[in-house]
């Protein structure tokens, strides 16, 4: 009988004493209550025990060297095999942009830098396949967690997820500490965890697991994603030494939205909390009532000022969903989904299909009114591109996040540049959408005034063709960068529209590592200098005559998104199932109302005091 088995059918008494909350890092909103079942991540422990160096006696013979080699082929085909599996199961119960983590996990097996180099090490050190792969995965992973850039850090994560699962199949062994099942719990538990990879919480069953906890991680690592995704309940920041505490099947209760954990819960702690979750789940049946409403209803703030409510997209099934949950448009167009993972770039008749496919998947029949805010190519960074990296060398950079990225790729390579506008215009033309273009990663009045004037140059030969399109393409540009929040103003002169992408501004403005744990906490509420940078963007808009949109994560929070159109925003873009939300809370108040309250938030000081004014107004 396992340790989990016996705490459910005996239970350990929980103290008298009922302490206040422990503060930790929110990462998915909700309450949960339930019996601990703890998890020790096989990555973690991957990563602490690395194989001892073996000894002549251990080493390889040169005639077995070709067999292992083989064993750590057939391992990894395997696990390509189980990760497309997962791929499209994830695409089916969790969504199209989670699934595409595990694209990722399939391409990372593939990279030479690892199978080759693991291959080579079998060979030439004489190593069995588990040691080989363990140590070149350890070297990259390391790698990665050093970089200056969150985003890139915490792809340190998904190598070891990757090959974690090639070393378990090499060693034929199952984890001794395995997820909840339905053959193992009789209640829903609280999943406390030392790490928990995005493989781990994919598999996750919300009827089974009520509540997330967890040492490592922040709100943008892959697994913390997930878990919204699935509405589980998720914290982390637990101390190793509260990890070590805790007593399978020990009771406790966590609130995902304001960071709070309860341990040693007293009876009338815990009546209370099951009350506050019973009466959410009923507001929450409740909301999804009153949501569908809004379905087909564009938005509007109570007195009817109108606010654009579109979707974020990246392929063309995120389009027809997005039609489907009555997004007004997509403010906010993936154009990567066409690049990601080839070696040579897709020539202009193929972005032109495949563009021309998606427009019509998002405009089902009636293009008239339907407006696509197309970014280009966003790559660099946490975007890296086998075909450009082909075609500019290796994008091995001290810093990605400061380094070659976006526009400043754009004006080095100005002729994939025009390609992909040709072929977005082409299609625009082709399918009736009206299409707007935004370009990403700016910085400087330069960088804007050389790419408008390449976007104007393509319209120019695409009329000298006969193809005109009207209304004209509106050019804007995303403001994702201090520099340009501050230049905000003079930058309102030459474009048609701003696109604020909080999640980058928030990088930018707070220069902290959001997958750090010891820094994670700055992102776990909003901050009031990202606020008053959206305002300021806002503000120049208005000033210039010019919509202010924002993109980012923050369009998409029922809370948050209202009061952002009381800073000036009129058009917000989000996750699709965020859509009806966001219209049903916007439409409770008038404009005068959110604005009023947008201010009052300009006044806070800390992230603490922007709280506490937020959970008034909620």
């Amino acid at each position: 009988m396992s340790e989990h088995e016996q705490a459910f059918q005996a239970p350990t008494p929980s103290p008298s004493a009922t302490p206040a909350p422990l503060r930790l890092v929110p990462l998915s909103p909700g309450l949960a209550i339930g019996p601990v079942w703890l998890y020790r991540s096989p990555a973690l422990q991957q990563q602490a025990q690395p194989q001892a160096a073996p000894t002549g006696a251990s080493r390889l013979t040169p005639d077995q060297v070709a067999e292992e080699q083989r064993r750590l082929r057939a391992a990894v085909e395997q696990a390509v095999a189980e990760l497309q599996t997962l791929t499209a199961q994830v695409a089916r119960t969790v969504g199209k942009e989670e699934a595409a983590i595990f694209e990722a996990h399939q391409l990372i097996l593939q990279d030479p830098e690892i199978l080759d180099a693991a291959i080579e090490r079998i060979a030439q050190q004489r190593l069995p396949a588990e040691q080989a792969l363990q140590e070149v995965a350890e070297e990259n992973a390391q790698l990665l967690a050093a970089l200056d850039d969150e985003l890139l850090a915490a792809r340190a994560s998904d190598v070891r997820d990757a090959t974690g699962r090639v070393l378990r199949l090499l060693s034929g062994r199952a984890n001794a500490s395995p997820l909840p099942s339905a053959d193992s719990v009789q209640e829903p538990v609280i999943l406390v965890a030392d790490d928990l990879t995005p493989s781990d919480t994919a598999t996750l069953d919300p009827k089974l697991v009520a509540g997330i906890c967890t040492v490592l991680g922040g709100p943008t690592t892959h697994a913390a994603i997930i878990a919204r995704s699935l509405e589980i309940p998720a914290l982390s920041g637990l101390s190793p030494d509260l990890f070590a505490q805790l007593r399978p099947g020990q009771r406790i209760a966590l609130d995902g939205g304001r960071g709070l954990l309860y341990l040693n819960l007293a009876p009338e702690q815990e009546r209370e909390l099951l009350q506050q979750i019973q009466e959410q789940q009923r507001t929450r049946t409740r909301q999804q009532q009153e949501r569908e409403r809004w379905r087909g209803r564009p938005g509007a703030t109570a007195d009817g000022v109108p606010v654009a409510i579109f979707a974020n997209v990246g392929d063309e099934e995120g389009a027809a969903q997005a039609a489907t949950l009555g997004a007004e448009g997509i403010g906010l167009l993936r154009t990567e989904f066409l690049f990601g993972g080839r070696i040579q770039f897709p020539d202009e008749q193929e972005q032109e299909l495949a563009y021309s496919r998606l427009f019509r998947a998002f405009a089902a029949g009636q293009p008239a009114g339907k407006t696509i805010v197309a970014r280009t190519l966003d790559a660099g960074a946490d975007k890296p591109f086998p075909a450009l990296e082909a075609l500019i060398g290796a994008l091995q950079e001290a810093n990605p996040a400061l380094g070659l990225r976006g526009a400043r790729i754009h004006l080095c390579h100005e002729e994939l540049l025009r390609q992909q506008l040709r072929a977005l215009l082409r299609a625009a033309h082709a399918t009736g959408i009206t299409l707007q273009i935004m370009f990403p990663m700016i910085a400087t009045l330069e960088e804007v005034r050389r790419l408008r004037s390449i976007a104007q140059a393509v319209l120019a030969e695409l009329e000298g063709q006969g193809l005109r399109l009207q209304p004209q393409p509106a050019i804007g540009i995303m403001v994702e960068t201090p520099a340009a929040a501050l230049m905000a103003d003079v930058l309102a002169r030459e474009v048609d529209f701003f696109s604020i992408g909080t999640n980058d501004l928030y990088q930018y403005v707070m220069a902290v590592d959001r997958t750090n744990g010891r820094v994670a906490s700055l992102f776990g509420r909003l901050e009031p200098a990202v606020w008053r940078a959206i305002a300021q963007v806002a503000r120049a808009g208005q000033q210039h005559g010019r919509l202010v949109a924002v993109c980012g994560e923050l369009a998409g929070d029922p809370l948050i998104g209202p009061l952002l159109v009381g800073l000036g925003v009129r058009e917000l873009s989000m996750n699709p199932p965020a859509l009806l939300a966001v219209k049903e809370r916007l439409a409770r108040q008038p404009l005068t109302y959110w604005q009023e309250q947008a201010q009052r938030l300009l006044q806070a000081e800390t992230a603490a005091e922007l709280q506490h004014m937020l959970e008034s107004i909620a």
